[in-house]
């Protein structure tokens, strides 16, 4: 080492020893940290006072020009190399000081104040710098030993945290010279935000501490910063909103006080006026909740709360993408209703049933089938049977259209291992309505999105299989009377009659080519016959009279997990939850509600077959089959009456793994 003759030369600080509080598998601190201020060999810091000016000079070098403690530290490190004067021990551990930093909660719901992180070890995970109470009596000493050679207010305020939060010796002296260090540090040369948070901190300690005697101090350093803040143009959200939640919280109740002190009026201005600059809808929101939970006056209070909601309603008026637009307005209408502004919801609402559906910029993504024209064709050729009735046995022996729940939930899973966009983020649908129906965030959400679009891209290819099975039997035989239909169904399958009935209208329907009538006749039936099922198995399933509501049976959605419980085969549940209900193609509300008003053919198979596999399960109540429970929930795991596979199943199958190669290549792209 090169000899500083103003210092004095170095001398060797014993065996560098590996520190495992400075650890490759560091949090997100570390990945602050640039690649060249990183070690995977760190050095035991041994604390000499003869080396104390040594240290101090590094930490002046690094102090001019400097807004913020993590700027000190990358000083320090990038500095390093031209230092001959320091160890590299010394210089680690000087710089490591600087990279504490103050742990804020922010968004709605945050608690107020700061932290000093890292601050203890958390299971099995190491922090760098080390986690503040684990640092040894050699690092204390060097803290405690910079703190009087210091002179600037952010540098003693930091010392003095440190010490206090690593309960050194008598930790209500640095918490005292903490706070003091900090408030002298506002009109330092740190940056706006980071003093801040040093006044965030200090609100923290005096109140862990209960120091009365400072808290009009600090109280008056953060009403100054965030007046000098909001009067900007711009005004940073994350300098002046951590400070306005301290504010709020009022000051420390005396002895004998019941409820804390009115809040002073500057504060509650600041609030809105926070409310006037701040509009994004998690910051609007963020402060509405800290008006909940801190003011007394409910009309502050409401106040505070339309404020917010005209803030989103404002952001979907200055945008003209339906999307963008879409996302402010249900945004609005979801805050306004949380918190029950009947008319802002109102008002809401509206506005977003009055979006023009044409600046809605959808885009299509299509992928070519890889299914052979012969591969259809063979399956086709399935149902070319000498007499209809015949045909149609081999149409009620199809596998479910959805294909394997099994397998489609292990694509969907590997499909969002392999998407960043499903990482990321979310999905919202629409309904047919054209309106926003449901949104999916969650992971459990995404994989229950994921599959049921799996299910509905093989079902609208097996409908296609479907519709041309039937139109292929109406071109080969000629189509039988309804009446005859019915009778050679309650014949061949013993069900219940009412429910053969419908399915035999259905298949004259289509056949027809009335495929509205057709899905509007079979549709509700569906439900019919599984409700059927469950009174047969003695399911109790009916819903009593209580209050306002008047006794009946559930829908369709509230009855499948009770067939399924039962042993109805959990693929052909999927089918039907896929056609029928969200997040599928919901045709069962659809319908219900008048927004059915276009069917192809492809739909209406999909709907017969649905009907089929459950009317044909259900007897006829006058039967013997009917009393026997055990009969019924057997024939419930295996709805087609075959536990082997067939040739068309093998076929379908083989569909099955191509349109998967093709689904997995589209979300690929995407």
């Amino acid at each position: 080492m090169r000899q500083d003759s103003s210092i004095g030369k170095p001398r060797p600080h014993g065996t560098a020893q590996p520190d495992r509080a400075i650890c490759s598998r560091g949090r997100r601190l570390m990945d602050e940290i640039p690649s060249k201020e990183r070690s995977s060999k760190a050095l035991a810091y041994i604390y000499d006072a003869e080396r104390l000016p040594v240290i101090s000079a590094l930490i002046t070098d690094a102090l001019e020009g400097v807004t913020s403690y993590h700027e000190i530290g990358s000083l320090i490190f990038g500095r390093m190399q031209q230092q001959n004067v320091v160890t590299e021990a010394e210089a680690r551990e000087t710089a490591s000081i600087f990279y504490y930093r103050f742990d804020i909660e922010r968004g709605p719901g945050s608690k107020p104040g700061a932290l000093l992180e890292p601050l203890s070890e958390k299971g099995d995970e190491y922090f760098w710098p080390r986690p503040v109470r684990t640092a040894d009596s050699d690092v204390l000493k060097l803290w405690d030993a910079l703190l009087p050679a210091r002179n600037e207010p952010e540098i003693q305020g930091l010392l003095a945290d440190l010490l206090f939060s690593a309960r050194h010796q008598k930790p209500h002296i640095y918490a005292r010279a903490a706070v003091e260090g900090y408030l002298a540090s506002r009109e330092g040369d740190f940056s706006e935000g980071a003093r801040s948070e040093m006044l965030v901190r200090s609100w923290s300690i005096l109140r862990s501490m209960g120091m009365r005697d400072l808290e009009a101090s600090v109280e008056e350093a953060m009403c100054d910063l965030v007046k000098k803040s909001l009067a900007t143009d711009s005004p940073a959200p994350g300098t002046v909103i951590p400070i306005l939640h301290c504010l709020l919280q009022g000051r420390l109740k005396r002895k004998g006080e019941s409820s804390r002190s009115e809040l002073p009026p500057e504060i509650v201005d600041y609030l809105f006026s926070a409310l006037d600059h701040f509009k994004a809808d998690y910051l609007s929101s963020q402060l509405a909740e800290m008006a909940r939970e801190c003011l007394k006056d409910t009309a502050l209070v409401q106040r505070a709360l339309k404020k917010a909601a005209a803030n989103l309603l404002e952001a979907a008026e200055q945008v003209t993408d339906g999307h963008l637009k879409t996302h402010w307005l249900l945004a609005a209408a979801q805050f306004s209703r949380r918190f029950h502004l009947e008319k802002e919801h109102e008002e809401c609402v509206r506005r977003l049933q009055a979006i023009d559906r044409a600046t809605f910029n959808w885009t299509t993504l299509r992928a070519a089938s890889t299914l052979r024209a012969s591969d259809i064709e063979s399956y086709l050729r399935t149902f070319d049977q000498p007499h209809l009735m015949d045909a149609l046995v081999r149409f009620f022996d199809t596998p479910p259209p959805t294909g394997s729940r099994e397998q489609n939930e292990k694509l969907a899973r590997q499909i969002l291992k392999n998407s960043l966009t499903a990482m990321i983020m979310g999905t919202a649908t629409y309904g047919a309505h054209g309106m926003p129906q449901k949104s999916y965030n969650s992971d459990e959400d995404k994989l229950r999105y994921q599959v049921s679009s799996i299910e509905t891209i093989s079902m609208q290819a097996h409908g296609r299989f479907l519709s041309a099975a039937l139109d292929r039997m109406a071109h080969t035989h000629k189509i039988p009377s309804t009446e005859t239909l019915h009778a050679w169904i309650i014949e061949c399958y013993g069900s219940d009659p009412g429910l053969c009935l419908t399915l035999a209208k259905s298949l004259s329907l289509f056949w027809e080519q009335e495929y509205i009538s057709c899905v509007q006749l079979a549709m509700p039936r569906v439900e019919a016959a599984i409700r059927s099922l469950l009174l047969l198995l003695n399911e109790p399933i009916y819903r009593v009279e209580e209050d306002k509501s008047i006794g009946g049976f559930p829908g369709l959605g509230a009855m499948m997990p009770h067939i399924e419980r039962h042993g109805l085969d959990p693929d052909w549940c999927s089918f039907i939850n896929a056609l029928l209900l969200t997040p599928g193609r919901n045709l069962r509300n659809i319908g219900a509600h008048g927004f059915l008003q276009d069917v192809d053919k492809q739909t209406a198979a999909l709907v017969i077959r649905a009907l089929s596999v459950v009317a044909l399960l259900a007897p006829d109540e006058t039967s013997k089959q009917a009393s026997k429970v055990q009969a019924i929930s057997e024939s419930l795991a295996y709805p087609t009456g075959r536990k082997r596979l067939s040739l068309v199943d093998r076929l379908m199958l083989k569909a099955y793994a191509r349109l998967g190669a093709v689904l997995a290549a589209r979300r690929g792209i995407s």
